[in-house]
């Protein structure tokens, strides 16, 4: 568990190499590796005693200004433009040209990662007419996932990935169904991409996750964060699928 003074130390490192700018409650716990009950065992009875003791400015900015009717109607529109699923960075495009427009944050926040905004969306149009394309597309992009998400099962053991990741200079081993839909979920949570290095294919991901987590425990810095060399990187790339 990380002192007092680290959790200090890191919220203060987070806002410098982020231009001053302090982290939302939500994303320093996911770089961190801690939880409000780490708070208050220091002392701290929410997160803005600890941006307030750390002598930083709270993060005011609010996310709540476009209800969910708005960002459903949005969304719609774009899929229009385009004529298919947008991409995060066609969203994250047409916010650097309309001032008006959300991010793309904003909409995986309030509506929900891929296959639950494609049911948000078809659940704001189920009475409306000539929404037609809009069924077609929603309904074709949750079939997409759900085939990535096809793995067989036995028992315990769980198919899927291991997957080894950096981020502000740290590295993170984690375990997913899908690695490209867990990085853009990463990235959303950061401020700066998540960078993907290597996926193993594995038919129990849970056993070979903590293997890799045993083999480097040396090196950990918090929750699934790691301090690796080039040698470690090299060591986990080696494998591609491991049955």
């Amino acid at each position: 568990m990380l002192t007092k003074e680290a959790i200090i130390e890191e919220i203060r490192k987070y806002a410098k190499e982020n231009c001053g700018k302090t982290p939302s409650e939500k994303i320093f716990y996911e770089h961190v590796g801690i939880g409000i009950y780490d708070l208050k065992k220091n002392g701290w009875a929410n997160y803005g005693e600890l941006v307030s003791e750390a002598g930083l400015t709270p993060n005011t900015f609010d996310n709540t200004q476009y209800s969910r009717e708005q960002l459903c109607e949005m969304f719609i529109e774009v899929i229009r433009e385009k004529g298919k699923w947008p991409t995060r960075g066609i969203l994250d495009v047409k916010h650097h040209n309309e001032v008006s427009f959300p991010d793309s944050s904003t909409f995986y926040k309030k509506l929900g990662l891929k296959i639950d905004l494609a049911k948000a969306i078809l659940a704001f149009i189920k009475d409306k007419q000539e929404y037609n394309d809009i069924i077609e597309v929603c309904n074709l992009t949750m079939g997409e996932v759900e085939d990535q998400d096809e793995f067989l099962e036995d028992g315990d053991v769980t198919s899927g990935f291991v997957y080894l990741g950096k981020q502000h200079g740290d590295y993170k081993i984690g375990k997913a169904k899908d690695a490209n839909r867990r990085r853009d979920d990463i990235t959303l949570l950061g401020s700066e991409p998540f960078n993907l290095i290597h996926e193993i294919k594995t038919d129990d991901m849970d056993g070979l996750e903590k293997y890799w987590h045993n083999r480097f425990k040396s090196k950990w810095k918090r929750g699934e964060w790691f301090n690796l060399n080039s040698v470690d990187v090299k060591a986990f790339k080696r494998w591609r699928k491991i049955y």
